[in-house]
């Protein structure tokens, strides 16, 4: 693997991964907007717009690290290991803030079972849930290309000694 093959692949996972906590931000701010005029318990409303504070906390750190990080990518002698790992790291704290999403949709469904009114706030939270978990997969697919390439690039290098 070529150095600019590299470098490709570390400004695709990082822009994979700022892709991943705009949306994260974006879909917490479209739920916070939508929630006091959808009716829905208000136990479940509290949670959400809790849930909805943590993605956007969760957003702007992940956005900060990201920030520094594709400074640091940039640099003619970025390291592919310290990089993929950041950014496996910076998955893993935005998967951990998406997996409250799933349990709050679960709750909603069974609220929407017993009552339909809180339909509409199950189908807020599950399409928020199902943008959220693409753009994941795409961040996450992204540092895996990323650790792929520089893995076969250490392997090239390995098999030259």
């Amino acid at each position: 693997m070529k150095a600019g093959d590299n470098r490709a692949l570390m400004r695709a996972a990082v822009t994979a991964a700022r892709d991943c906590a705009e949306t994260m931000d974006g879909q917490a701010a479209s739920l916070l907007e939508a929630l006091p005029t959808v009716p829905m318990d208000a136990e479940l409303r509290s949670t959400a717009a809790t849930l909805c504070t943590a993605l956007t906390d969760t957003a702007g750190r992940v956005s900060f690290e990201l920030a520094l990080l594709a400074t640091e990518a940039g640099k003619p002698d970025a390291d592919a290991s310290d990089v993929v790992q950041r950014l496996v790291d910076l998955d893993a704290t935005m998967m951990d803030a998406l997996a409250p999403v799933a349990e709050l949709a679960d709750r909603l469904e069974t609220a929407a079972e017993r009552d339909e009114s809180n339909e509409r706030a199950f189908v807020l939270v599950i399409e928020a849930a199902g943008m959220l978990l693409q753009a994941l997969e795409k961040a996450r697919a992204a540092t895996a290309a990323l650790g792929a390439a520089k893995n076969q690039h250490s392997s090239d290098r390995a098999d030259l000694v």
